[in-house]
């Protein structure tokens, strides 16, 4: 009855409201903390490897870490870490308790794929941890930091690694399966399956022991699809198969997709029924990454049925989800619906497909050959710093074995004799190993630079193409042209239209013909591309003559014959005859005049 009471009192009463419910919001949230607390006891405690700085706030903190992704509950994880703000604002002056609360809303965002959110969020609490008083915080940090900054993959690498040796050496199993995940993914991203698979099935082995199925059931579906990517079909289906019977997969609509779609994507028997039951719960789902690729096996199922009507329905809907950045999806599905249209004998739009996927594939290809370049740049730099490990942890033992024999120098002389020569042994070792990495960057040097060459060459053959197809078009539009006007004075010669009218046609007709400057407009063009082409057949053949120059550019950008006749308004059978004489007039033997003009 106090709530609802005069107006005048009304202000009094709402904020006595609001101080009510702060205050059960908060009763309530310890009370669940308090709760919580007994499942500690008899199981480990992953949260005791954090240095204690107050008990409420470490007892929230272990909340956040053992439950962080079994629970669904957004608004609760999201109730904890306010907490964890509050109590770091009453604790302004010591910043460890600021650079813990970012940390754990940093990886709220995360699992809420805020990525911009959880790099300011980390990149702030980075800045903030203090290295030397309290390690542990440093490395948790540093390794979400890490994981948020992976542009180059050596890098980050080469952090996980350290950051890995670190949890094996204060034995704390539950990261250290983290850290391996994260390696396994980047050495699969480079395409080196094998360590990837290595790395994968520490950590499993890893979450079996700490018995945490959750963790573990998501590492399968990693390890599934490098085993994909090793050919080893049969065993990763198998795991694919017990993953979907796992309540763990199926209570996780994005995971339980996930696992379809690899099932999927590999034609695994009954693939329709995976693909559909993926499509469906991707729309219900309303993730849009989940949904292209639902809609794209839906289009390649059908496809693969020879029902084109469907693929197309199911492509379409895909094209008009995707994006520029989804140019890996797109190239594979325009060639798909230009298949399709051409089976059904659509192939005017079969044409335009097949001309939109030629010209992205161009640009996909370009792309797939930088990445391949960083991809080898990035093994290297890992391999060499495995040698580099290598050799430290060789040198770490050789300062070892030294002492020992500096300690027993008097009475194992003949031993120190022995390790003075296992040891020049092993120095030319070295210097042979460095010797071959040196060479072996040499070559991989070598072969981007033909890559960018290919890249290059690539590009000049499209421009080529480009500027003879848009030669083609405006000699076409001139003819069409052309004929219009001749229509149009048979037209007025009839009686059909008036004179002045027809002459007002015509002329507009003519200002668009531009038949003068038409050879003037590709020489410009081609110039462009092939700057010093004229400079350099003046210089080989003097006496080469204008037309002969039209015709050698002609046939430089890889016209046919009736293409170059159109242009040069002859006859198929002249232009073969112009193409003799300039045979003789360069006096070339054997050698193509096409492969001869192309290497000028």
């Amino acid at each position: 009855m106090l709530l609802f009471s005069k107006k005048k009192n009304g202000q009094s009463v709402d904020r006595w409201h609001f101080s009510y419910i702060c205050i059960m919001k908060r009763g309530f949230l310890f009370v669940c903390l308090w709760l919580y607390s007994f499942n500690f006891w008899g199981r480990e405690v992953i949260g005791t490897y954090w240095k204690p700085i107050d008990n409420t706030f470490d007892s929230i903190a272990d909340v956040l870490e053992l439950e962080f992704i079994s629970t669904d509950s957004i608004y609760y994880r999201d109730s904890l870490i306010q907490e964890l703000y509050t109590i770091a604002r009453a604790h302004h002056k010591e910043p460890m308790y600021l650079w813990r609360a970012k940390f754990w809303d940093a990886r709220s965002q995360l699992k809420k794929n805020n990525s911009d959110s959880t790099i300011h969020l980390i990149d702030e609490a980075y800045q903030q941890v203090d290295s030397i008083r309290y390690v542990y915080d440093y490395m948790r940090v540093f390794h979400l930091w890490t994981i948020m900054h992976k542009n180059q993959p050596h890098v980050a690498y080469k952090n996980l690694k350290k950051i890995s040796e670190y949890y094996a050496r204060t034995n704390n199993l539950f990261m250290l399966a983290h850290a391996y995940i994260d390696m396994g993914n980047i050495l699969s991203r480079l395409k080196d399956y094998p360590k990837a698979l290595e790395y994968l099935q520490k950590a499993d082995s890893y979450y079996k022991k700490l018995n945490k199925p959750v963790y573990r059931a998501k590492n399968q579906l990693n390890i599934s699809s490098v085993l994909y990517s090793m050919n080893e079909e049969v065993q990763a289906e198998k795991i694919l198969y017990k993953l979907l019977e796992n309540p763990v997969c199926v209570e996780d609509t994005s995971f339980y997709i996930n696992t379809l779609l690899l099932l999927t994507e590999h034609d695994v028997p009954l693939s329709k029924k995976y693909v559909s039951e993926a499509y469906r719960l991707s729309t219900e789902f309303a993730n849009k990454r989940l949904l292209i690729q639902s809609e794209c096996f839906m289009g390649r199922f059908y496809q693969n049925n020879h029902r084109p009507d469907s693929a197309l329905y199911y492509y379409r809907k895909a094209c008009r989800r995707m994006n520029i950045r989804n140019i890996d999806l797109i190239v594979p599905v325009i060639k798909n619906m230009s298949e399709c249209f051409a089976a059904i004998q659509q192939e005017d739009s079969a044409y335009v497909y097949l001309n939109k996927y030629e010209q992205y594939k161009d640009s996909l290809d370009q792309v797939n050959s930088l990445a391949e370049i960083r991809r080898m740049e990035s093994r290297a730099a890992i391999e060499k710093q495995e040698l580099e490990l290598q050799q430290a942890e060789e040198r770490g033992r050789f300062r070892f074995v030294l002492i020992l024999v500096v300690c027993a120098f008097i009475l194992c002389i003949a031993a120190l004799i022995c390790y003075i020569f296992w040891k020049k042994s092993r120095e030319e070792k070295i210097k042979k190993q460095l010797k071959e990495l040196e060479n072996k960057e040499l070559v991989t040097r070598l072969e981007n630079e033909m890559l960018q060459n290919n890249c290059f060459k690539v590009e000049l053959e499209y421009k080529d193409r480009e500027l003879a197809s848009n030669s083609l078009i405006i000699m076409e539009k001139n003819q069409v042209l052309e004929s219009l006007v001749d229509e149009l004075e048979k037209e007025k010669d009839a009686g059909n239209i008036q004179s002045n009218t027809a002459l007002q046609i015509s002329n507009n007709i003519r200002m668009h013909l531009g038949t003068d400057d038409e050879w003037d407009f590709f020489k410009m063009q081609f110039v462009k591309v092939h700057p010093d082409f004229f400079v350099r057949l003046k210089t080989l053949c003097p006496s080469i003559t204008e037309g002969e120059l039209r015709l050698c550019a002609y046939i430089r950008t890889g016209m046919e014959n009736k293409h170059i006749a159109q242009m040069l308004s002859l006859q198929p059978e002249s232009v073969k005859k112009n193409r003799y004489r300039l045979r003789q007039k360069l006096n070339l033997g054997k050698e193509s005049l096409e492969d001869f003009l192309r290497g000028i």
